[in-house]
């Protein structure tokens, strides 16, 4: 008996996949479900081929279109509840976070590359200010697992994502979803399909709108943590002939979000509480906000050639730009108010030839170019006297103390709170050095001193030429006026131009045993730009600590750039063998993240692209009868040349900022399954678990001792597991009750590579539960409507999501709080 039923593979749900739509004989285009008899089978295409799971040698989780809808998965952030060995941080939209078994990929940096790589329909979207889209209308999301360059290309050092689009099909149809939920949730999208020539021209169009009021209250103005997106998608498929069919699709997306509630967990806002949970005073109110937008196209041309061979063409063009403004010190002061705005325009092609042989041999060799073309610009204004009392007073205590004593520095420079009452203090001038030091030496000795007369004194033992210096710094100190506003930018471009070769394939040694080997070549060419003006509010301070009119850019004498060129060789190896519908296997390969080429005006530094060794054993398949559907695997990575990043002080800047570093060696051991048990017909248990040891080597390749000697890698629970339940009852024809709780826990997370004790998340969980009822409101067998509810974090657990951030580089770490529980409900009718 034919039935649609839930598969499971590599801990995630997948519903059965659909035959591609392709003309026949008779010209006529069909649309036909998968036969799917138990719970075994599902369809993914990471090896460039459509294939079962269970014949892939590699960790593979798939959600489909229909998963996600059931589970009310909309952003990348909640996938990571049902996908083993992965996690994903989502400040906002323009700040994603990815972490596959304990490695992750977010840095802004335009001289930066990713990590993991997110790919569309097979190109990538991997740039980090605009990999994060709204998730609508698809057929399926793929995550592969441990270094994946020979099948998705030079940013898939730990692995992908890749989000795969649903395409016309040759049926007219469509569907609207309409929600409202807490916090004022407003949601609309849908689609509609259309065959505009019979058999050959197909179109579909779909959109997503999402509006919902932020979680957190500014005490300033306005709220925090909300979002307003907006998303369309147009795709077009045509038929030429019998063996030949193109796609184009084209994208667009708004986004209009108000501002993310960096927190300060020191000074508490007036009336409230240094919660990262709780109301926030971020002193530029309505002024904080994320804009971006994105926009692509993807032209797809497939042809068969014939039984044997095809040949595919993906041509891809995406542009961005983003602009952030956010209050990077978390409290009602005027310290540190930022913005980052972010443009980027990239092209891809992509040919490649794949071929079959259904008796031993399967396998794919093709080229590839990139070429993006991407700047970072960071305004900064910094209110000087604000400022003093936060930073800049400290600093000058720790001077005056080397010179003279603690005692001294303290009279001088007195600890002034940077808020009282969630009221900032400031300073308009500085101290009267020059008559306080007169002063407290004249009170000491018993007679009047002057300044000359102290600095000559045998005892400070001082030479003629640095106690003029010292005495010209006093004096030009001495009530000089702070700045009220401080204004600096700096600006980082890259220019990237990669291409690629690439082959992989698979040799059925036996009808149990199986080799599969891969290669991909690479050239890259890489240019990276920095540019930095003087300030025209010069800072005294920058001025006395380093010479420079700014605080934290270093100045550049115009624009400087550096370019450098990389060669390099990623490879795979896997050895698998079916015992019946049961897949055992063990890979090995070498994965890659490209160098960087980081210019400062102090120089350049070259990091050393990272590598990977990765080796991985599994097994996956089915047991009881088909009612047993599992997944287990286990890996080794060993890295060296490790990027991370570290807060710096740039030659020539007066604080702090995180710059990227050659963290040396690193390791990482980890052990994940997921499983599906149908208990009875209509309800099934689905669970996941993930171990990860992932940690810094003692020593490097030189036996020297690191930095991060023994740390755990940075947004990585140790634990984490996922369980729930699938209850769908079909009530009477047409008729379907369903019910689906689910609850995930992980253990304790490090924000900082340093593992700042301070900027951490003790373990939580979370549970969610989606429920409705489908039905059909006519006789028309296409017509159907759905009503369900949803609630997140039910329990309401309060939590964060990230910590540190920008304002850690003036010792103002900020918190960013997690989603509290929400609830809400959806209508959705089909036609």
């Amino acid at each position: 008996m034919k039935r649609s039923i839930f598969v499971f593979v590599g801990a995630a749900m997948t519903l059965p996949a659909f035959a591609q739509s392709r003309p026949v004989s008779d010209s006529t285009v069909y649309l036909q479900e998968k036969e799917v008899k138990t719970l075994q089978e599902v369809v993914v295409s990471v090896q460039k081929r459509n294939q079962s799971s269970l014949e892939v040698p590699v960790a593979v989780s798939a959600l489909s279109g229909t998963d996600l809808l059931k589970l009310d998965v909309r952003q990348f952030d909640e996938l990571s509840e049902y996908i083993p060995g992965m996690q994903m941080q989502l400040q906002s939209p323009n700040n994603p976070g990815y972490v596959i078994r304990g490695v992750t990929s977010d840095d802004g940096d335009s001289r930066s590359q990713a990590r993991v790589s997110i790919f569309q329909d097979g190109i990538s979207i991997s740039r980090s200010r605009a990999s994060a889209v709204e998730l609508f209308d698809l057929d399926r999301i793929e995550v592969v697992k441990g270094p994946q360059g020979t099948l998705f290309g030079r940013g898939a050092e730990i692995g992908a994502l890749h989000i795969i689009r649903k395409k016309p099909v040759n049926a007219a149809g469509g569907e609207v979803t309409l929600g409202y939920g807490s916090c004022n949730r407003k949601l609309a999208d849908g689609f509609i399909n259309t065959p505009i020539l019979k058999d050959k021209l197909f179109n579909r169009f779909a959109f997503t709108f999402e509006d919902r009021d932020g979680f957190i209250k500014n005490l300033s103005g306005g709220d925090l943590n909300g979002k307003n997106t907006f998303a369309l998608r147009n795709s077009t498929r045509l038929f030429a002939g019998e063996k030949t069919m193109i796609d184009l699709v084209l994208d667009y997306q708004r986004d209009d979000y108000p501002g993310t509630s960096f927190k300060n967990r020191q000074y508490a806002p007036a009336g409230g509480d240094v919660s990262p949970n709780t109301a926030a005073d971020l002193e530029q109110g309505k002024n904080l906000y994320i804009k971006r937008n994105l926009g692509g196209a993807g032209l797809f041309i497939n042809r068969d050639i014939n039984r044997a061979w095809k040949f595919n063409s993906i041509s891809g063009f995406r542009t961005f730009n983003s602009d952030e403004s956010f209050d990077a010190d978390g409290t009602a002061s005027p310290l540190l108010w930022c913005s980052e705005i972010a443009e980027g325009k990239q092209f891809s092609q992509e040919f490649r030839f794949n071929y079959t042989n259904n008796s031993n041999f399967s396998g794919f060799a093709g080229a590839s170019y990139f070429y993006e073309n991407t700047s970072q610009e960071v305004p900064l204004r910094i209110n000087e006297q604000a400022l003093y009392t936060a930073y800049s007073s400290q600093l000058l205590n720790g001077m005056f103390a080397s010179l003279f004593s603690q005692d001294i520095a303290n009279v001088l420079f007195p600890n002034i709170p940077a808020l009282s009452n969630g009221k900032y203090n400031y300073v308009e001038n500085m101290p009267d050095i020059r008559t306080q030091l007169e002063q407290i030496y004249s009170k000491q000795l018993g007679i009047p001193l002057k300044l000359e007369q102290i600095f000559a004194s045998p005892a400070l033992n001082m030479p003629a030429e640095q106690q003029q210096q010292l005495i010209g710094m006093i004096d030009l100190l001495s009530n000089y006026p702070i700045n009220a506003l401080h204004e600096e930018t700096c600006k980082n471009t890259a220019t990237n131009h990669a291409a690629e070769a690439f082959a992989d394939g698979t040799w059925q040694i036996t009808k149990q045993l199986g080799l599969t080997a891969g290669l991909r070549l690479s050239y890259e060419h890489q240019r990276g730009t920095y540019e930095a003006a003087a300030s025209q509010q010069p800072s005294i301070l920058g001025i006395l600590s380093s010479g420079s009119p700014n605080i934290m850019a270093a100045v550049s004498d115009g624009e400087i750039a550096d370019s450098k060129d990389y060669c390099s060789v990623v490879m795979r190896t896997a050895l698998n063998y079916l015992i019946g519908r049961n897949n055992l296997y063990v890979n090995v390969s070498r994965g890659r993240r490209p160098g960087v080429v980081f210019v400062l005006p102090e120089g350049t530094t070259f990091l050393s692209p990272e590598i990977i060794r990765s080796y991985e054993a599994g097994i996956k398949g089915i047991l009881l009868d088909g009612k047993l559907n599992y997944d287990l695997a286990a890996y080794y990575y060993d890295w060296s040349h490790f990027q991370s990043a570290s807060l710096r002080v740039q030659e020539g800047a007066l604080v702090a900022e995180y710059m990227p570093d050659d963290a040396g060696k690193a390791h990482s051991f980890g052990i994940e399954t997921g499983l599906r048990y149908a208990i009875l017909p209509d309800l099934n248990l689905f669970g996941t678990y993930a171990y990860i040891d992932g940690k810094f080597n003692d020593r490097d390749e030189s036996g020297r001792e690191q930095e991060y000697a023994g740390h755990r890698f940075r947004l990585t629970p140790e634990h984490s597991f996922s369980l729930g339940l699938d209850f769908s009852r079909v009530l009477r024809k047409g008729q379907l009750l369903y019910l689906r709780p689910a609850y995930s826990w992980k253990s304790k997370v490090y924000f900082e590579d340093n593992n700042d004790e301070r900027l951490t998340q003790e373990s939580y969980g979370l549970l969610n539960c989606t429920a409705g009822f489908r039905f059909k409101p006519s006789k028309s067998r296409k017509t159907y409507m759905e009503i369900g509810a949803y609630g997140k974090n039910i329990l309401n657990k309060k939590y964060i999501i990230d910590a540190g951030n920008s304002g850690n580089a003036i010792g103002f770490p900020t918190f960013i709080a997690g989603n509290p529980a929400v609830f809400g409900g959806q209508i959705r009718i089909g036609f």
